[in-house]
């Protein structure tokens, strides 16, 4: 056994938990390691999930027959290979605390999602993207190993060479093949520490699919933001945001702990803000401030973590939450695609708040949200247009062969996930010879039948 790491004796508290985006509640029994121990396969509950910061959107780190394993006090640093670029961390460790380690050594990790306080296991179990999916891949191009924890089986070390199928189930595996300890991560050698970003406005969604398409080999980063207040050709309105590192003296990259958003944090307002009128003016004032403010470089800590600083926006929905869903849609699907999405808000009433356009050039594998086309993720306010609207872009969905993202959405039903994951099955298969007894699970996984 290596020393290091315990399984809990028991439950610590129960504790009332809420996905980030107010869809999944439960009253759960939550048990906290203590990184000091050793783990060992005598004492275990009979379900259990893991649990990092907690933000992820659906229930994927509790739920109500489950006892859920808090990981945020494995959060150290273990090793770091400066040669190879490779970092050796615990799984509680948030991006944020691994970001300004990697950056004060020359480093950084080139896909990581747009928030700081996410933690490293979270981002390997839900396989995560960042800004530039469709050069830089998701999370798991940069997984060199994972040390995972099963009562039946102690602590196994999985990686491409080691257990393959185990290793590829593990990333974007919701927690299903037990708790990750520790990984090995190949970081990148950091260009510079500034970035300078250029706004690329376009008048609808076609139009900003080829900007992004030109945009996208010669920047670092480029995404775009888009209005879909709109119910004719200026539908998908917006800015493309293509950034580079460049030369620069910027500030420092700034201390964001204590500060970040948590779950219970995003509650603070207990009634919605947002609606049709107040959407459409966010947005239209979001298009204003950038059309007359002149981009300066900036920080990388700012590039990587766009999110940060903006945890107001999430209060705006209130106590009740938001949905969000994203979707994967192959390239010539893509005008459907967006004519059915803006058909749909014109049938349903439905008010998007937001919405972000990436591109992805991966393959379809397991259950990890990659492939090859276009994404578009849209936040609504959780109503009941919201959810008539949902229920249409899951059909759009199916039609068109897209694959939306489990992580983000918590009332993705089960047969639109089946019907959109040729693979499901398969990795059903990898969790049932790993875990015949299943003692990991969630409220995310239950509910997709995984």
């Amino acid at each position: 056994m290596t020393v290091g790491y315990s399984w809990p004796d028991g439950a610590v508290a129960v504790k009332s938990l809420v996905s980030f985006d107010g869809g999944s509640r439960a009253e759960v029994s939550v048990q906290q390691p203590d990184r000091y121990g050793s783990f060992h396969t005598s004492q275990q509950p009979a379900c259990s999930i893991a649990r990092g910061a907690g933000l992820s959107f659906s229930a994927a780190s509790f739920g109500p027959d489950a006892v859920t394993v808090d990981l945020r006090a494995f959060n150290r640093i273990l090793d770091f290979d400066s040669a190879a670029g490779v970092v050796e961390v615990e799984a509680g460790l948030t991006l944020g605390m691994l970001f300004h380690f990697l950056e004060k050594r020359g480093f950084y990790l080139p896909v990581q999602p747009g928030y700081p306080a996410i933690s490293v296991g979270g981002c390997i179990a839900a396989d995560v993207h960042g800004k530039n999916s469709a050069r830089d891949g998701t999370f798991i191009k940069q997984v060199q190993s994972v040390r995972l924890f099963h009562p039946s089986h102690g602590l196994v070390e999985v990686s491409p060479e080691k257990e393959n199928d185990l290793f590829r189930a593990t990333c974007g595996g919701f927690g299903l093949t037990g708790i990750i300890v520790t990984a090995r991560l190949k970081a990148a050698r950091l260009p510079t520490r500034a970035v300078q970003s250029a706004l690329h406005f376009v008048s609808n969604l076609p139009e900003a699919l080829e900007k992004l398409t030109r945009l996208l080999p010669e920047n670092d980063f480029a995404f775009g933001w888009h209005d879909l207040n709109f119910s004719d050709a200026r539908f998908g309105r917006g800015c493309i945001t293509a950034s580079r590192f460049v030369d620069a003296t910027v500030q420092q990259s700034v201390s964001f702990i204590g500060r970040e958003m948590t779950s219970e944090r995003r509650q603070v307002v207990p009634f919605p803000l947002l609606n049709r009128l107040t959407s459409r003016a966010m947005n239209i004032g979001y298009r204003l401030s950038l059309a007359y403010g002149t981009p300066k470089p900036a920080n990388v800590f700012r590039a990587t973590f766009p999110f940060y600083g903006k945890e107001l926006y999430f209060t705006l929905f209130g106590r009740g939450g938001f949905h969000e869903s994203q979707v994967i849609v192959a390239r010539d699907r893509f005008t459907d695609y967006v004519e059915a999405l803006r058909d749909g808000v014109a049938h349903t009433g439905a008010v998007i708040c937001f919405t972000a356009l990436k591109l992805f050039a991966g393959t379809n594998d397991l259950v990890r949200f990659d492939g090859t086309g276009v994404s578009l993720a849209l936040h609504l306010p959780r109503s009941a247009s919201s959810a008539r609207y949902l229920d249409l872009v899951d059909r759009v969905t199916i039609e068109l062969g897209g694959r939306p993202n489990a992580i983000k959405d918590s009332r993705l039903p089960r047969a639109v996930f089946e019907a959109t994951y040729a693979d499901c099955d398969r990795f059903r298969a990898i969790v049932d010879d790993w875990d015949p007894k299943r003692i990991f699970r969630s409220a995310l996984t239950t509910r997709l039948g995984l």
